[in-house]
């Protein structure tokens, strides 16, 4: 069987930012949200996996913002795999207007790792075994390790964030939209105001879970463009990379 998942979204206000666009973060959430369905329906959700004692943990994540929409508007995201390899399985997002117009696109890498052992462990058959559905023109895929990753960081700032219960998911670690809302947290406040976020490439290399103590940690690149760095305190370990590029409000 092969599924091509599409939700449907009308923008609530408490989705938007403080300029009525739809956030970066509730944008992820909606992603994260049809993806899980589309999981369910090749039998591969969050429950699936735990009855056999696995988790999925997002790797990879780009996202790209052509246009954002904005309070009220109704939007369609549509997910689905593109690859499946021994230890990934890539997914693609699109995020069209109700006139077919591409708002934003991303593309992703999945693991699986054992809830016993909290490793990856290569993907189980029951997840190598499903189909990719025919015709779809994937993304190009996401280099596991991208350049930036290998760049000097130098950082001008660090915020201290304690993981709260409310940042935790089903698989008993930070789920992966939090960590993006705190890298927008550090950022300076006339970033904020007067640019938009054009595209984030994400790195997850690690869990952090409740309680841990965290140092969000940011570098200027160029002056459209950012790195970030999440750390966590004991012990310490990178828990993230990151690059931001920012463009000039429409």
């Amino acid at each position: 069987m092969t599924f091509i998942q599409t939700d449907t979204f009308t923008i609530r206000g408490y989705e938007t930012d403080a300029s009525g666009r739809l956030s970066v973060p509730a944008l992820m959430n909606f992603m994260q949200e049809s993806a899980n369905r589309n999981a369910i329906a090749y039998g591969i959700g969050i429950s699936d996996l735990a009855e056999r004692g696995f988790g999925w943990m997002l790797m990879r994540f780009r996202l790209r913002m052509h246009r954002y929409p904005r309070y009220g508007d109704t939007i369609q995201v549509m997910t689905y795999p593109t690859f499946v390899e021994k230890y990934f399985i890539h997914r693609d997002f699109k995020v069209l207007a109700q006139d077919g117009t591409v708002l934003a696109d991303a593309m992703s890498v999945w693991l699986v790792f054992s809830t016993n052992k909290r490793a990856m462990v290569p993907l189980p058959d029951f997840i190598r075994e499903l189909t990719v559905p025919p015709g779809i023109d994937p993304l190009p895929k996401l280099p596991l390790k991208p350049d930036f990753q290998n760049s000097t960081f130098q950082p001008i700032d660090e915020k201290q964030v304690t993981v709260g219960w409310l940042s935790i998911d089903q698989n008993q670690h930070v789920n992966n939209v939090a960590y993006v809302q705190w890298l927008f947290e550090s950022i300076d406040d006339t970033m904020l105001q007067t640019r938009e976020l054009a595209e984030i490439d994400l790195v997850y290399r690690t869990e952090s879970h409740w309680n841990d103590s965290l140092r969000v940690q940011l570098a200027p690149e160029t002056e459209d463009s950012i790195l970030h760095r999440i750390l966590s305190e004991n012990p310490q370990k990178e828990v993230l990379l990151a690059r931001s590029r920012w463009k000039t409000s429409l």
